[in-house]
């Protein structure tokens, strides 16, 4: 479980470095474009989907799970779709969920006993894209390095040409390298030794209907309460 955490924030902390990991044009691309440019793949990414098929594969657990995401930054929404199962020490346990943002709200839905919750977005849920400043010119190349990785060259994935980025880390002893296959950003397929997510559908700047980021019928939704600020 700590190891699926640590991809998982690996793929976190890498992701705003890298939003122009390929370009639109079928070019090859540049790993010493510089982050102005990155800026400049940002701003034509409007709307995708991308659906992600994820196993993990560690000591004492196994799962297996299909993402769909729907993402509309023009109109500031996304929804996620989660279904998969997951086995720990031989107990098998289904999962099937959504998460949706939309008119300034959360919502954390539990699709199989048809119950969530919503809570308010603040201020302080910061886009980590806003990192990226237009007139950076520290390069693509430079800040992977930066964080410990290296550029491996290019590869076509999904119909993509993409770069792909190795990054290492030391887990309980050990050397554990991830692959990450990028295009403007955007993971297409991250692996190692024991995690694998891959992009199985990918659409980019398309119409999204409005029936993605509705509520689904039935659902009994609660409002989180609010926490108390730390003084």
């Amino acid at each position: 479980m700590k190891k699926t955490q640590s991809v998982t924030l690996l793929l976190s902390g890498v992701i705003f470095l890298a939003f122009t990991a390929c370009n639109s044009g079928g070019q090859k691309t540049n790993a010493d474009s510089a982050m102005s440019e990155i800026a400049g793949e940002m701003a034509g990414l409007k709307t995708m989907m991308i659906e992600y098929k994820t196993t993990v594969n560690a000591e004492g657990m196994k799962s297996s799970s299909v993402m769909t995401q729907w993402i509309d930054n023009t109109n500031d929404r996304h929804a996620v779709y989660t279904q998969g199962t997951t086995e720990v020490m031989g107990m098998k346990t289904e999962e099937k969920s959504a998460m949706i943002s939309r008119d300034g709200w959360s919502y954390m839905i539990n699709l199989t006993d048809q119950t969530g919750f919503k809570s308010k977005d603040t201020e302080s849920d910061e886009d980590p894209t806003d990192k990226i400043l237009p007139e950076d010119n520290v390069t693509f190349r430079q800040m992977i390095e930066k964080e410990g990785g290296k550029i491996l060259g290019n590869e076509n994935f999904l119909g993509k040409d993409c770069i792909v980025v190795e990054i290492t880390e030391n887990e309980e002893g050990r050397s554990l390298p991830t692959k990450m296959w990028y295009y403007k950003g955007i993971p297409l397929k991250m692996a190692n030794s024991f995690y694998t997510m891959e992009a199985t559908k990918f659409e980019e700047n398309i119409t999204i209907p409005d029936s993605r980021f509705e509520i689904p019928a039935g659902i009994k939704i609660t409002e989180m309460p609010e926490m108390p600020e730390i003084q």
